[in-house]
C-alpha cells in the first residue's frame, strides 16, 4: 500500500515544478483541471488507454484524479491503482503530490470477476450480510445505500484497488437518489449517522475528507423531490464532528446545459438565498464540478468551456474525462493558460 496524502508543501512544489495554474485548500494545492474516469468501455482496450494517459498526466501537470468505486465495473480504480503503484514505486511521484478523490453509494458491478450489479448485490452484498434488503433505496434503475457497513466495505475496495493507505477525498456519490425515496426527515437522520462513520475512518486515516457528489440535488428548486440544503448537511457534519469536522467537499454538475451553481439561488445559509458556489464558500467548503461539456455533448466547445470554468470564482478543479493522451495534452496546455483567479 502506497503510504500518506496529499501535502499542501508537496504539492504546492509539483505544481511550481510544471509551471501550473493551482488551487488552494488549507490542505494542499490542486491542479485546475482533473483527471476524470467516469467513461468509457470495460475492456481492456480501454484500460490501457485510461493507464496510459493517467501516467502523462500525473508525470506532466495535472496532480487530481476523480474516480468512483462503480466507474466501468471497478476498472478505473484498478487501473489508476496500477500506474500510481509504479510511478510511486519507481519514485517518479511522491504520494504527497497529489491529489486522489473517489465515490461510493451507488451499488457498483465487478467487470474483472465477471458480476453486473444485480449479481454482485446478490452473491457479495447480500450473501455476505454487508447490506440488508432494506438498506436498499431504489429509484428507477439506480440502486442506492446509506448504511455505514456499506461504505466499510466500499472504501477497503476502493483502498485496495488504487494501493492507498488514504483516500483524500472521499465522497457519499449522488445521495439524492436516496433523498428521493426517505424523505427529508429519515434522509438527514441516516445521513448522520453515514457522516460519524466517515469521521471516525478519517481518524482512522483510511480517508482525508468526506464529500458529496451530487448531479441536481444541490443545484435543484427547493421544493423539489431530492432536493439537498448544504446548510443542513453542514450542520450534521458540524454536530458529529465539531468545528474542525471534514465535510469539506462537494461535486457538481456545471456547464452550459446546467448553470445553476454559478446563476441560481437553489441554497440559503442563514435565511440568505444564495447560489451554490456561495453558501459553500460561507460555509468553508469546496467546490468540484463534473461534466463540463454536457458528458460529451458539448465537446465542440471545449476549450473555451474549461476556460471559462477555470474562470469561475469559486470552483477549485474541473473533473475532465480523458483517455487520450493528446486530450490530456490539450488540458494540461489549458489548465497552464493565465486565469483571472
Amino acid at each position: 500500500m502506497i503510504k500518506g496524502f496529499a501535502s499542501k508543501e508537496n504539492t504546492f512544489g509539483y505544481l511550481s515544478l510544471h509551471q501550473s495554474n493551482f488551487r488552494e485548500t488549507p490542505w494542499f494545492y490542486c491542479s485546475p483541471i482533473a483527471l476524470g474516469t467516469h467513461l468509457g468501455e470495460m475492456t481492456e482496450a480501454h484500460s490501457a488507454l485510461y493507464q496510459e494517459t493517467i501516467r502523462y498526466s500525473l508525470l506532466n501537470g495535472l496532480n487530481f484524479i476523480d474516480t468512483a468505486l462503480n466507474y466501468r465495473g471497478m476498472k478505473s480504480e484498478r487501473d489508476i491503482g496500477k500506474v500510481l503503484l509504479e510511478i510511486t514505486e519507481n519514485k517518479k511521484l511522491n504520494r504527497s503530490e497529489f491529489v486522489l478523490s473517489t465515490k461510493g453509494g451507488l451499488l457498483p458491478g465487478d467487470k474483472d470477476a465477471g458480476l453486473v450489479p444485480k449479481d454482485y448485490l446478490e452473491s457479495v452484498l447480500l450473501q455476505n450480510t454487508i447490506i440488508k434488503e432494506t438498506d436498499i433505496q431504489t429509484f428507477e434503475h439506480q440502486k442506492h445505500v446509506l448504511t455505514p457497513n456499506y461504505f466499510r466495505f466500499a472504501i477497503e475496495q476502493s483502498r485496495k484497488h488504487l494501493y492507498l493507505d488514504t483516500i483524500d477525498i472521499y465522497y457519499l456519490h449522488v445521495p439524492e437518489l436516496s433523498m428521493k425515496v426517505l424523505g427529508k426527515d429519515a434522509f438527514y437522520n441516516q445521513l448522520e449517522d453515514l457522516f460519524y462513520f466517515f469521521e471516525k475512518q478519517v481518524e482512522k486515516q483510511n480517508i482525508r475528507f468526506y464529500g458529496m457528489a451530487t448531479w441536481l440535488g444541490l443545484i435543484g428548486d427547493q421544493d423539489e423531490k431530492g432536493y439537498i440544503s448544504l446548510e443542513i448537511a453542514e450542520s450534521i457534519a458540524r454536530n458529529v464532528g465539531g468545528e474542525y469536522h471534514h465535510f469539506r467537499f462537494v461535486q457538481l454538475p456545471v456547464n452550459r446545459v446546467f448553470p445553476e451553481a454559478i446563476k441560481k439561488k437553489t441554497q440559503s445559509v442563514a435565511g440568505i438565498e444564495m447560489t451554490v458556489l456561495e453558501a459553500a464558500r460561507q460555509l468553508g467548503i469546496h467546490v468540484t464540478t463534473s461534466a463540463p461539456f454536457n458528458l460529451g455533448k458539448e465537446i465542440q466547445k471545449k476549450d473555451d468551456s474549461l476556460r471559462f470554468l477555470m474562470n469561475t470564482k469559486g470552483i477549485l478543479s474541473t473533473m475532465v474525462g480523458m483517455k487520450q493522451i493528446d486530450h490530456a495534452k490539450c488540458n494540461i496546455a489549458t489548465s497552464k493558460r493565465r486565469t483571472i483567479q
